[in-house]
């Protein structure tokens, strides 16, 4: 028998066919990102734009320093069938440009060598020898720390921010003050230091010696304020020990105001003084041992809610020390007004060298190393170019020296002599003046006695 298909089942077959179809569309629409249609009155907002914000550094460049070079243009990929641009001619490279050098006020006679007043670069390398590597700092010097003798230096004396270099002097000058044992309580104010801190809590305990380490290690103002407190005199005290001292080894270009290093109106010092105040700190073993340790433990504390922190451990700071076979210390700092300060010691095969610099903007600490590197290389072909030891030649045994008791910069009142007494003395007549003086009244005597004894026998014979 044969059947026949009839119109109404043809389009039941195709209801079923677009019914699926339209099932399998809309799972794969549902598996797909959906996306979303707005009403005209409702236009899409204008995405977010994904360039990142813009900052104006104001802070002035270091003086003496290299000009970064401009970044390099992007490259753009050629599309496909595009004429290739013709090769560019070359060219010769340009030489490095430097922001302006800095100003120098070192006098006529510059402490540690007259060659020292210059705000340029300064050695004395012979033929054969190289030159010591660039260092990118407005000043620099780099000395033999056993003589003292200066290698290498640019503008020495100029007066810059030491920023936490100046933590050296403040150790110098109250490590003979305080007993390493002694145990100084913080204050409200320590605990507040602006800058780095090492986590001080009022009304908590700390031992002098943790102190130290946490100022040469971390450089931690809140220990540097709670030592300058704790010395005879205060703060005011220490800062005025802290110039005193600095006169005493030399570094006249140091004034201190601030016992952290932190930018203060009035502070400075420079490179030379660096050098000589590390050179001078790295003489005390008490000194040598904090810069040359990597970690030390520092104490707990009680928070004023109750909560107790557990001691913890301070690190070394110094990357130079940190990484540098034989590096010894010493200090680093930084500040946004004295950018990166440095001074750093390393000893090898019985050799010592000590570098500083002021206003640089290289973190890394390999430019140091390679200065170190040239100094153990070819320090003893150089000649010298200035001294660090300013201390006054020896005087012969029995005579007493002027130096010890008046300072440098004053200059002595010349002994009085006998053609000029001082005032309120009288000129001693001594040898034949004395005898002309004595014999010379004995005459004068006589010749009265005489006179009068005849003016008496005159008038007796009158009377007669």
């Amino acid at each position: 028998m044969t059947h026949h298909r009839t119109p109404g089942r043809r389009v039941r077959r195709v209801a079923a066919a677009a019914l699926g179809a339209t099932l399998t569309l809309g799972g794969v629409a549902q598996a797909a990102p959906a996306t979303t249609s707005r009403a005209p009155d409702a236009p899409t907002p204008t995405p977010p734009t994904t360039t990142p914000p813009t900052f104006t550094v104001t802070r002035t460049p270091c003086a003496g320093t290299r000009v970064p070079p401009p970044p390099a243009p992007p490259t753009r990929r050629g599309r496909a069938g595009a004429t290739a641009s013709p090769t560019p001619t070359p060219t010769a490279t340009p030489s490095p440009s430097y922001y302006p050098a800095p100003a120098v006020r070192a006098g006529e006679r510059p402490v540690g060598g007259d060659q020292l007043g210059t705000s340029g670069i300064v050695t004395a390398v012979p033929a054969g020898v190289p030159q010591p590597p660039q260092l990118d700092a407005t000043s620099y010097v780099l000395a033999d720390q056993q003589t003292g003798t200066i290698l290498a230096a640019k503008a020495p004396h100029a007066h810059l921010y030491p920023a936490s270099t100046l933590k050296t002097l403040t150790a110098l000058t109250v490590m003979p003050q305080l007993d390493p044992k002694r145990v100084v309580t913080a204050t409200a104010s320590d605990q507040a230091a602006e800058g780095t801190r090492v986590g001080m809590v009022a009304g908590n305990p700390y031992p002098v010696h943790q102190l130290y380490g946490a100022l040469l290690m971390q450089s931690a103002n809140d220990a540097a304020y709670a030592l300058a407190r704790s010395a005879p005199g205060g703060v005011a005290g220490t800062l005025q020990r802290m110039n005193a001292t600095a006169a005493g080894l030399g570094a006249r270009d140091t004034v201190a105001v601030d016992p952290s290093g932190l930018d203060a109106q009035g502070q400075r010092s420079s490179a030379y003084d660096l050098a000589v105040i590390g050179r001078a700190a790295m003489q005390r073993k008490d000194f040598r041992s904090y810069v040359g340790t990597r970690e030390m433990p520092f104490p707990g504390a009680k928070q004023p809610d109750g909560t107790v922190v557990k001691p913890y451990a301070v690190p070394n700071l110094n990357h130079f020390f940190m990484n540098y076979p034989g590096a010894t210390g010493v200090k680093t700092g930084y500040t946004t007004g004295a950018h990166r300060t440095f001074i750093g010691s390393a000893t090898r095969g019985g050799r010592s060298y000590v570098v500083s610099f002021m206003c640089s903007d290289t973190a890394d600490w390999h430019h140091v190393a390679a200065m170190m590197d040239w100094a153990f290389a070819h320090g003893t072909k150089v000649s010298g170019v200035g001294t660090l030891d300013t201390t006054p030649p020896a005087t012969p045994t029995g005579t007493p020296s002027a130096s010890t008791s008046v300072p440098p910069t004053v200059t002595p009142v010349p002994a009085p002599t006998s053609s000029s007494p001082t005032a309120g003395q009288t000129s001693q007549p001594t040898g034949v003046a004395r005898a002309l003086q004595t014999w010379w009244g004995a005459g004068v005597l006589a010749v009265l006695l005489l006179a009068a004894g005849a003016l008496l026998t005159r008038r007796l014979g009158r009377k007669r």
